[in-house]
């Protein structure tokens, strides 16, 4: 064979070699160009990322629904009793404590909205005595759970201050003159005098004294 000859054949099995490289090439494209394809249609994880809570759909849900919140937040806001609209009074309940009875009872307070639109409240009052000598007892609260009021104008609230009387002469004695209370969320005060005499025993240091205060209520009818 001549030498041009054996060149010619060498050079047809290069081409040959390099369009089966390039067509080997091309399949191997497609393949996963069609992978790819189906993952996209058939993938879970696609079909999620297509619903997902920051896509733009929700988005606006979420907008909408910050802006009817704060709208909701600031009509109760505007609405909520405060100190300037209430009335503060001792009631009547079962006569009013006898200071000479030494088992737990209630002076309950009645708060009424002076104001001429509806206040709503809810919560527990800050409820402090005073003795005639400066000395405080700022009244822990209960466990119970609030539940909210609305008073329309005119309409009353309750809070009850459970407490124990000191009867005997050894007790360690707290005399209060004047009750301090601050309606919930508020922060002016409301003053009373103490109405019952006597003095209530002094558990103002104990973990669990036997005074104490509770949430406002709707009074019962």
């Amino acid at each position: 064979m001549s030498h041009k000859a054996a060149l010619r054949r060498n050079r047809t099995r290069a081409v040959a070699a390099a369009s089966l490289i390039a067509a080997a090439a091309l399949s191997l494209t497609a393949c996963g160009s069609g992978d790819s394809d189906a993952d996209a249609k058939g993938n879970p994880s696609a079909t999620a990322s297509a619903t997902h809570p920051n896509s733009s759909a929700d988005g606006s849900r979420e907008a909408v629904d910050t802006k009817a919140s704060n709208t909701s937040d600031s009509s109760v806001s505007a609405n909520r009793c405060t100190n300037q609209q209430l009335e503060a009074a001792w009631s009547t309940f079962e006569g009013g404590p006898d200071m000479d009875y030494d088992g737990q009872q209630t002076a309950r307070v009645v708060l009424k909205n002076t104001g001429p639109n509806d206040c709503a409240m809810v919560g527990f009052p800050g409820v402090q005595l005073q003795t005639e000598h400066g000395e405080t007892w700022d009244l822990r609260r209960t466990n119970a759970k609030p539940t909210p009021v609305t008073l329309s104008a005119g309409g009353r609230a309750t809070f009850d201050i459970t407490f124990l009387a000191s009867t005997r002469d050894d007790d360690r004695k707290f005399a209060p003159n004047q009750v301090v209370i601050t309606p919930p969320n508020e922060r002016g005060n409301i003053v009373l005098d103490w109405p019952y005499g006597g003095a209530l025993l002094d558990q103002s240091a104990a973990t669990h004294p036997g005074t104490f205060v509770g949430p406002v209520s709707t009074p019962e009818s």
